[in-house]
């Protein structure tokens, strides 16, 4: 329980960086980037 909860922040953690940096690069300009990620998380 606890490697899988583990596992579950980390992968949010990286979410909200990968989030971050696509909003310094323009977060308009990478529609496809912001939809990869959303369907990389829903497996969560």
């Amino acid at each position: 329980m606890n490697n899988h909860q583990n596992t579950t922040f980390h992968q949010l953690g990286v979410f909200i960086k990968t989030c971050r940096s696509l909003a310094g690069t323009g977060f308009n300009k990478k529609p496809n980037s912001a939809k990869t990620v959303i369907l990389l998380i829903i497996p969560i």
